[in-house]
């Protein structure tokens, strides 16, 4: 960023240079809390207090184009399984008792490993098999979720 910030700046007529304690002075003056997503919108709007129009937000997450690791083990001799597991592929938008997860593995006897949209993996008990799973779905180069906004 730092290599482009001038030019842009130069570039773009209503660009304007902020920095991080302007910020935080101006979300605490609109009586914000520190989250990244009110961070954008106090810097979007300038230090003007915002009127929101919505509820929720919507979590956008990168996600690589493959699995780069194919062997583990001292010298490379357990192949790690990267092709579909049953019907479902890694990163999968899945529902699992009501709720959207990510699936993130699997197990050898046929148990899911599932995440949040951030990467954590769930804690479930009983543990998920593959048939109790639906897909809302499928991989792509974006995971995408909704969340409630938080609460100020």
């Amino acid at each position: 960023m730092n290599s482009i910030r001038l030019q842009l700046l130069k570039q773009v007529e209503e660009a304007e240079e902020t920095f991080g304690f302007m910020t935080k002075e101006h979300q605490q003056a609109a009586g914000l809390p520190k989250e990244h997503c009110f961070d954008a919108v106090m810097i979007a709007t300038r230090g003007k207090k915002p009127i929101f129009q919505t509820t929720t937000l919507l979590v956008k997450r990168c996600l690589s184009d493959g699995d780069y690791q194919q062997t583990k083990g001292v010298r490379s001799e357990q192949r790690i399984l990267t092709g579909k597991m049953g019907e479902f592929r890694k990163f999968d938008k899945v529902r699992y008792q009501g709720q959207e997860y990510f699936i993130k593995g699997r197990m050898a006897t046929g148990y899911a490993i599932l995440m949040d949209i951030y990467g954590n993996k769930m804690d479930l008990k009983p543990i998920p098999k593959f048939e109790k799973l639906q897909r809302v779905h499928a991989c792509s180069s974006w995971n995408m979720s909704q969340r409630p906004m938080p609460s100020f």
